[in-house]
């Protein structure tokens, strides 16, 4: 009897997991309104066998097709295809059922089965303007969806369907969310597919479109009636029209009030600096600037008025394209005759640097960043406010805030040729500071002040050992600026002059090539850091002090502090720079 009850058999339990991992319908409507619904459901099943499951949120006509089957999504063939079974129950419910006696297994499946449906009867197509709205609601998902896509199919019209983004439903609590379109055409039907990144758990997607009324012949306007191009321009009343023409206005003149007054600034700065000003598009200024607005206010109307981004986007980069400035190029020009003067601490790092005009159109300054944030905030609470009322309205204005970047990021005053005055003082000083903490180094700012002019056109730093070789004239310090739309780079550089012949001109030709000075008998020879940081050019200048000192390396004035590295810059063969050597 035991034996009788261990033998005898018992109901199989098994444990099934399912999850919706996408789903693609195809929404074919025809003329009349009767549409056909075509879905392709990937599942993945964990456990198993899955006989059958229920897809709650269909259509309450819905009337099944046949031929509806199911496949493993890899290495599927005909032996893997089973049939479906489709019922369709009075609580909106469609039941599917696996025509196969072992169900499905562990793996993932792509289910294909379709419907009829009646949107005209069921109120999904209503009128609205020139144009039918199309309304259809897509089944729960008990877990939800990663992606689940759209196509509208519609007969083919002069007007293409578009995503309705100013519908209630769509923005309601039904169906908020994001969704992305994509139109294509041909010559019988139009296809509108539109994407939902993510559905909900239970939640029921309202799909909206717009279709031209002509597709429809129960909607379709009269001959007589001219119907318009885009949707937007059916609604707008004239009162409305007249606002938008005077905010259009208000853009134009805005933008190119900025791109004008960031020109003068940077040709005043440019003149300051010896330089001339450039634009990416070589056009008179006022030209440029009348151009860029007009081209932004005609940007902001295409992406207002009708659903063609590229084209918005197109004359959006053609403004910014004639509001971008170039670095402004160095005019030559010889330096005036002058005389090198030595001058106090004071005197020659405490001259307030100049401030250069348009600094609140320059995001490289404290003003002009701060405006520039300033406008970037409008316009992300712009594209706030507009985000539940039109997702494509909101991704215009983040668009168009790009207008800012040739404002203030280029043009900038780091591009302007160096003011060699006054670009030095802050690395001098510092390396001044640091050559007198040790003895018998005496450092002083050398300056240079043209014939007639009390104000300084260079500055550098005379650096003499106090037992230095005979024959030593100095050691000069100073930097060169290479400037380009990037920036400046600052190349720090060192001239050694010595009397020709002299105990220090010896020293120095066997490990340096000298030239000829500022007079007949003084040879100089230019020198650059290993790289050009602050670090490396206070070890070259050490370096040379040992070199052309009677003491040999220079004493800390503190004990615990080392004298530095050799950069190992001094080598034969260096090439001098005449530009220098004055």
């Amino acid at each position: 009897m035991v034996l009788g009850l261990l033998l005898s058999p018992r109901a199989a339990q098994a444990w099934i997991e399912t999850s919706i991992r996408s789903d693609a319908v195809v929404l074919d409507i025809a003329p009349d309104g009767r549409s056909e619904v075509r879905h392709e459901l990937v599942m993945r099943i964990r456990g198993g066998p899955l006989k059958g499951f229920e897809l709650p949120g269909v259509d309450a006509d819905a009337d099944p097709l046949p031929n509806a089957t199911v496949s493993p999504v890899n290495g599927a063939s005909a032996r893997d295809t089973h049939p479906l079974l489709i019922e369709r129950r009075d609580d909106g419910t469609l039941r599917i059922d696996v025509d196969h006696d072992k169900g499905l297994r562990r793996g993932t499946y792509l289910f294909k089965f379709a419907y009829r449906t009646n949107l005209a009867q069921r109120g999904g197509l209503t009128p609205r303007g020139n144009f039918v709205a199309l309304r259809w609601v897509g089944p729960r998902f008990s877990d939800g969806v990663d992606s689940v896509r759209v196509v509208f199919r519609v007969p083919a019209a002069t007007e293409p369907p578009q995503l309705d983004t100013t519908s209630s439903g769509q923005q309601g609590a039904e169906g908020a969310g994001v969704f992305l379109s994509t139109l294509r055409r041909a010559h019988d039907k139009d296809e509108l597919e539109v994407v939902r990144p993510h559905v909900a758990k239970g939640e029921p997607v309202v799909w909206e479109a717009l279709a031209s009324r002509r597709a429809f012949p129960a909607f379709a306007p009269s001959e007589s009636a001219p119907a318009p191009m885009t949707r937007a321009s059916a609604a707008v009343s004239p009162e409305r029209r007249a606002w938008m023409l005077g905010g259009l206005l208000f853009v134009a003149l805005c933008y190119a009030l900025l791109v004008f007054l960031k020109g003068r600034a940077l040709s005043r700065s440019s003149a300051q600096r010896g330089a001339v000003c450039r634009a990416l598009v070589p056009l008179p200024l006022a030209a440029r600037a009348t151009l860029s607005g007009a081209l932004l206010a005609g940007a902001t109307a295409v992406a207002l008025s009708t659903v063609y981004p590229t084209v918005a986007a197109a004359l959006l980069v053609a403004s910014m394209a004639l509001s971008t400035q170039l670095a402004p190029r160095q005019l030559p020009a010889p330096r005036a005759p002058g005389k090198w003067l030595p001058f106090s601490e004071d005197d020659a790092f405490g001259v307030p640097v100049k401030r250069l005009p348009g600094r609140w159109l320059d995001a490289g300054t404290l003003p002009g960043f701060s405006v520039f944030v300033l406008l970037l905030a409008c316009f992300v609470v712009g594209a706030l406010w507009l985000l539940p009322r039109s997702v494509y309205h909101a991704m215009m204005v983040l668009l168009a805030s790009a207008s800012l970047l040739p404002v203030f990021l280029t043009g900038r005053g780091s591009t302007l040729p160096a003011d060699r005055a006054r670009a030095p003082m802050r690395a001098l000083q510092w390396l001044g500071s640091q050559l007198r903490k040790y003895r018998g180094v005496k450092v002083v700012p050398w300056v240079r002040l043209p014939d007639g002019c009390a104000e300084a056109d260079e500055l550098r730093l005379l650096i003499m050992p106090k037992h230095a070789l005979s024959g030593l004239g100095a050691i000069e310090v100073g930097l060169e600026y290479d400037t380009s739309a990037a920036g400046t780079l600052e190349m720090p550089w060192v001239i050694v002059r010595a009397a020709e012949g002299s105990r220090a001109h010896e020293v120095l030709s066997t490990r340096v090539t000298c030239s000829r000075g500022r007079k007949s008998h003084e040879r100089v020879a230019v020198l650059w850091p290993a790289l050009p940081t602050r670090q490396s050019s206070l070890a070259l200048v050490l370096e040379l002090i040992v070199l052309l000192s009677e003491t040999g390396r220079p004493q800390s004035k503190s004990s615990d502090r080392s004298w530095g590295r050799s950069s190992a810059t001094l080598k034969a063969g260096s090439v001098p720079s005449p530009a220098h050597a004055t």
